[in-house]
């Protein structure tokens, strides 16, 4: 009897061991907004960040997907030319315009249709002005009294203006050479002169067109120290004025009262283009291709720390020629590759979360913030063939393709054993229409791994060896697709991408299912 009860007892272990649950391990990964890190090991990252990105944006939800496109304003290109500086202006006639310089040495405008956006069209307003420009002449704007001031770039010219009709024109009362004007506590400011590069120009106090007489004067920035005034920006009440390696404040109404200091030293600026703006802070390159928040008074940010791999592979010599703009509370910073003489890489910072991305296809020479028409900003951008463009606009550049992809970090998962088998990847994803993301799954750093497509169309399933369970979910526009890697290593990893036109991406998250290897 004894004997019976335990081969019943050996049966029931064995059934209960043959029939067990299997137990996988699952890691969840749904914020990845930290943007990208390529400056350290892609093992070292955080979870949600990226090792390599290109052409993606981040959503609040913390989902990644797709930049939008752009498109030409005008469709028919100006030829084999530059745009070296573009502005919006619209004086309080109501009238809006943008105005742009090329390096065919030409200023042009393009007039917006009533009740609608730039008409595409440029009309050439150079008029009798002469001024030698090349690509990397990069040109200024400011508004003052109601006029649009224009500088070229070029250090041995004196500042123009427009004032909404007929032809550009030299600016009276004998302007200095200069590189760069502002307006600031209703006067005028014009630095770079090709004489005294570390002196400031300013006008009588009310009167753009007055450079010799009342008020108007100037004042020496720490000459001879081996560097020259690269930009100034009005902000916090003061104009702020950046050398090579140094920063300076400029306080008071006039002449009479102006107080000059030095605020930070040892960084400072190359490129009158990449200073901006945003709430209470400036951000800019410097000159050693950091870039850097700063709050006007004593204190700098260093928020360039997670992509100094790619500033680390750009091209140092054309940081002098680096543009920048806030748009929608990010900086846009368009920069050259190593290989490249032209700008070839946009880096945004999103300022919230201090999270990078990069674009690329835009080819940014000069840009700006504008009117699209609506009352909404848009940026617009001039390129090296002669057209200005406009983002956000579409899902391609133009008619060209955006390239988008996402690589995640060496996901290593410590907490269970160094040998790991990959059992199954479930991708959630928005439903965008009959075309799919490329899923590609890789295995202890191999540069080319297992993929697989995932169907954005989300109607119906799939079956098949690897891939099944692709469905749209509760009405909610969500596509999961469900993937067998069958992968075994130590370190895992995962890139999301589609290269072609008109087929956007965005990944809400996924899910990684693991199991212990038998192997040691």
């Amino acid at each position: 009897m004894r004997n019976k009860i335990l081969l019943t007892l050996g049966i029931c272990l064995v059934a209960v061991s043959c029939f067990a649950a299997i137990e996988w391990r699952r890691f969840d990964s749904f914020n990845n907004t930290g943007g990208l890190n390529d400056s350290f090991s892609p093992i070292a990252i955080e979870d949600n960040e990226a090792s390599g990105l290109q052409n993606v944006v981040f959503t609040t939800s913390g989902s990644f997907k797709t930049r939008d496109g752009f498109d030409f304003l005008n469709a028919t290109t100006l030829g084999a030319i530059s745009c070296t500086g573009i502005s919006y202006y619209e004086p309080t006639s109501g009238t809006k315009y943008l105005i742009a310089v090329f390096d065919d040495d030409t200023i042009r405008k393009m007039d917006y249709a009533i009740g609608g956006g730039p008409d595409g069209t440029w009309d050439n307003i150079t008029g009798s002005l002469t001024f030698t420009a090349t690509q990397n002449t990069l040109a200024s704007f400011t508004v003052g009294e109601d006029t649009l001031i224009i500088e070229d770039g070029d250090n041995t010219t004196a500042p123009y203006k427009w004032t909404g009709s007929g032809n550009a024109s030299a600016l009276g009362g004998s302007p200095p050479n200069a590189t760069m004007v502002a307006y600031h506590k209703n006067m005028a400011f014009a630095a770079g002169n090709n004489t005294y590069p570390s002196t400031l120009y300013f006008t009588d106090v009310g009167n753009i067109e007055d450079w010799a007489t009342g008020l108007s004067g100037n004042v020496s920035v720490e000459t001879n120290d081996g560097s020259q005034i690269r930009a100034i920006m009005p902000g916090f009440d003061s104009l702020y004025i950046w050398k090579d390696n140094s920063i300076w404040r400029l306080s008071g109404d006039d002449k009479d009262n102006f107080v000059l200091q030095r605020m930070i030293s040892d960084t400072g600026t190359m490129s009158q283009q990449c200073v901006a703006r945003i709430g209470n802070d400036f951000i800019f390159m410097s000159s050693q291709g950091d870039v850097y928040l700063y709050d006007g008074a004593i204190k700098l940010q260093l928020v360039s720390l997670k992509v100094d791999g790619t500033l680390g592979e750009a091209n140092f010599s054309r940081f002098k020629y680096a543009v920048g703009v806030i748009y929608d509370t990010d900086y846009y910073l368009s920069i050259s590759s190593a290989s490249s003489s032209t700008h070839d890489i946009l880096l945004v910072l999103d300022t919230f979360g201090l999270a990078w991305t990069k674009f690329t296809g835009m080819n940014i020479n000069a840009i700006a913030v504008a009117d699209n028409g609506l009352g909404e900003d848009m940026l617009v951008f001039g390129d090296y063939r002669g057209f200005v463009n406009e983002y956000p606009s579409g899902t391609s550049d133009a008619g060209s393709a955006i390239s988008a992809y996402y690589i995640t970090k060496q996901y290593r998962f410590p907490e269970i054993a160094p040998l790991k088998d990959w059992k199954l990847l479930r991708v959630f994803a928005t439903q965008k229409g009959d075309y799919s993301v490329t899923t590609e799954m890789r295995n202890d750093f191999i540069s080319t791994g297992k993929t697989e497509s995932v169907s954005l169309l989300g109607e119906s399933s799939l079956y098949g060896t690897a891939i099944y369970g692709v469905d749209r979910y509760g009405g909610q526009n969500l596509v999961i697709g469900r993937i067998e890697p069958n992968l075994e290593g130590d370190f895992f990893q995962i890139k999301f991408s589609n290269s072609n036109i008109d087929e956007p991406i965005e990944i809400k998250g996924w899910s990684i299912y693991l199991d212990e290897s038998d192997r040691i």
